[in-house]
């Protein structure tokens, strides 16, 4: 008994396979069709099957290049052992292709005359033969149809023949759409939500014609909604009355509540902590409820809105707002309360538009003077966000313009009007490099500036604003040099980034710009620096190492922000 151990401990043997002659595509699918190919991962085969499967070998290979219209290979074919390895080795001359002499392809039914059957093949009489174009188109052309509503939609004919006297090739494709079938009515299987609520979500009415792409959007914007753990929708193809077929989505009810807590860093708040509170639907028209209480060293507010879904819940919304804070940093301190409303609706192609009406108090002190102001501030802002991808994305744009006042007539302590244009683009210069500005502008009509409170005032520096600078440490400044900020705003920022790796990059910058004011002389700051650039799991996050270079010393700072680049 031990010697047979040992005698088949002996037949163990390495060796590997060469192939010559084939390209990639080829040498994959022929590596794929060798049953040799998949002992390799067997330590224990013996020198008799390693000789059986390579005679086995050349008929494999020719199947193997059969799909690529290769009919007629030359294969020679050698075992032979080198030192301790036996080298399998197949030198193969592929041959000529076979030629297409005919392609039939043709639709019936009622999608025949439908624009998007009309597609030629990708291949054409006088082509060589790949069977890989045939499965591709074939399948392809099946899916637009489903996809279009013909749910009956098959191929009576689909077959390729080849001729190995001609050495030819004949490709038939007869696809038969069948009827084109719509929408029928759409039933939700849940307790929760009004029937006539969930149907806002619909991009089709009973009666459109089917559009798989439809039913899609119609599941993804259930489950955005955060209204359901499970969204199931489907066809209901056994039902169809006529060419209309009902649509049935099972819902499944997420947790009413969701709590989160938060921690964060950056370099202008430091250490922070968040408490979110969501209730994720009150009653049956998708009413809901958003809180959070933030603590930093600088600022803790706590905010929190009611939501209501206008007619399309995916894009519209009205949002009734709470919000109280306490702020103190180098240049202010205050308390301020918030009360608004806002309407948030999109407008089509990344825009959006946000009408809103504050009522807000705040007890400020800028420097040694000390003030009230209680505002009603109606507002408006156009809002622009396009990304390429998440992650290093290479191309993006968000624009923003916001205008907002308040008058002493009504109900406020002091009138002003003002404009805010926030600017961030990503532009690519080439694989792994890429260009980032950043512009703010900011411009406030207002005839006293000490009556103007502290949050209304701008001021410039930070992680987003001018790096190299502490949190509003720029601005004008008063007789003792504090300061006090201004009524208009200038930055801008350059940024050239170079991706070393799919989640590291590095990069270099230029910031400028100031807060100004009319009544006083302050000139633009500038700094320059580097940074590193990390795509964490929890989001993106920024390093930077900036020097002031418009101040005496060119003094250092550190910034590091985890958050979005737009």
């Amino acid at each position: 008994m031990a010697m047979a151990l040992v005698s088949q401990q002996a037949l163990a043997l390495d060796f590997r396979i060469e192939i010559d002659g084939l390209d990639r595509a080829q040498e994959a699918n022929v590596r794929a069709f060798l049953k040799l190919e998949r002992e390799r991962a067997n330590p224990d085969i013996s020198l008799a099957r390693l000789r059986l499967l390579h005679d086995q070998a050349p008929e494999q290979i020719r199947e193997a290049l059969r799909p690529f219209g290769l009919f007629r290979p030359a294969i020679d074919a050698e075992l032979r052992k080198d030192a301790d390895t036996w080298i399998a080795r197949y030198r193969v001359d592929p041959g000529p292709a076979v030629k297409l002499a005919t392609v039939d392809f043709v639709v019936s039914g009622e999608g025949r005359s439908a624009a998007v059957f009309d597609t030629a093949p990708p291949f054409m009489a006088g082509d060589d033969l790949d069977q890989a174009a045939y499965d591709t188109f074939k399948n392809r052309m099946l899916d637009r149809a489903l996809a279009q509503g013909y749910l009956d939609a098959r191929y009576t004919r689909s077959e390729i023949r080849v001729d190995l006297e001609s050495y030819q090739a004949d490709i038939h494709l007869h696809l038969d759409t069948g009827k084109n079938y719509r929408f029928g009515e759409v039933s939700y299987r849940q307790d929760l939500f009004a029937p006539e609520f969930l149907a806002r979500y619909q991009s089709f009415q009973a009666g459109d014609p089917f559009n798989q792409d439809a039913l899609l959007k119609l599941q993804s914007d259930l489950l955005d909604s955060e209204y359901f753990s499970q969204v199931e929708v489907k066809m209901l193809r056994d039902q169809a009355t006529g060419d209309q077929v009902p649509v049935e989505a099972m819902l499944s009810p997420a947790k009413p509540n969701r709590y989160r807590v938060g921690l964060g860093f950056s370099t202008d708040e430091g250490p922070r902590a968040t408490l979110d509170w969501q209730r994720r639907y009150l009653g049956d028209e998708g009413h809901n409820i958003f809180s959070q209480l933030k603590v930093s060293e600088p600022s803790t507010s706590l905010t929190s809105e009611y939501r209501v879904p206008l007619q399309r819940p995916t894009k519209d919304q009205l949002t009734f707002s709470f919000a109280a804070e306490s702020y103190q940093t180098d240049t202010s301190e205050g308390k301020q309360l918030d009360l608004g409303v806002t309407q948030s609706v999109g407008l089509g192609g990344g825009w959006r538009r946000t009408l809103g009406l504050d009522y807000s108090y705040e007890d400020y002190r800028v420097d040694d003077v000390q003030d009230e102001a209680n505002l009603l501030i109606p507002s408006v802002q156009w809002a622009y966000l396009w990304n390429e991808g998440k992650g290093f994305s290479l191309q993006g744009h968000r624009f923003e313009v916001g205008f907002l006042g308040a008058a002493e007539p009504l109900l406020s302590s002091t009138s002003f009007v003002q404009v805010l244009v926030r600017d961030r683009w990503i532009l690519s210069l080439g694989e792994n490099w890429r260009l980032l500005t950043r512009a703010q502008l900011g411009a406030t009509l207002a005839e006293d500036l000490d009556r103007l409170p502290a949050s209304k005032r701008f001021f410039a520096g930070g992680d987003n604003s001018l790096r190299g600078f502490a949190l509003d440490e720029l601005g004008p400044t008063d007789e003792q040099n504090v300061v006090i900020g201004g009524r208009m705003l200038a930055v801008g920022s350059l940024e050239i980034q170079r991706r070393l790796t799919n989640d590291w990059a590095v990069s270099t910058f230029y910031d400028t710009g100031n807060a100004f004011d009319p009544d006083y002389d302050n000139a633009f700051a500038q700094s320059i620096g580097f940074g590193v650039r990390w795509q964490s799991p929890i989001g993106p996050v920024r390093l930077d190492v900036a020097s002031a270079i418009s101040e005496d010393g060119n003094p250092l700072r550190l910034h590091i922000v985890v958050g979005p680049e737009l």
